[in-house]
């Protein structure tokens, strides 16, 4: 019995520690605001803090100024990097309405 526990004990660790990395991670809590608290708080941010959150949420997003000027792009304003991470976080809300603050974002992404 007792190494049964161990058995359960080891599997179930790293996945708490995992768990607990996430929850001290500045871009999981973002994850976990939405409305008018996610929009002061992306406000505050920096638009280099934005884009990595970008970068870190899609890999396979051209959020990098390096790529948008590889590729010929214009590259985000901060105004646009902060719509753009408060869109992907409340898509996922269902009671979203589409707002931002007072600006109807949705289907409107950058």
């Amino acid at each position: 019995m007792e190494s049964f526990i161990k058995q359960i004990i080891g599997y179930q660790l790293p996945k708490i520690a995992a768990m607990e990395s996430q929850r001290k991670d500045w871009r999981y809590r973002l994850l976990d605001l939405k409305d008018k608290t996610l929009f002061d708080t992306l406000s505050l941010m920096k638009r280099q803090e934005l884009l990595q959150w970008l970068q870190w949420n899609d890999c396979n997003g051209v959020y990098a100024d390096y790529d948008c000027v590889r590729i010929g792009i214009p590259l985000f304003t901060k105004e646009q990097a902060l719509a753009t991470v408060y869109h992907h976080i409340m898509r996922d809300h269902e009671s979203w309405d589409g707002y931002m603050d007072k600006e109807y974002i949705r289907g409107s992404i950058f």
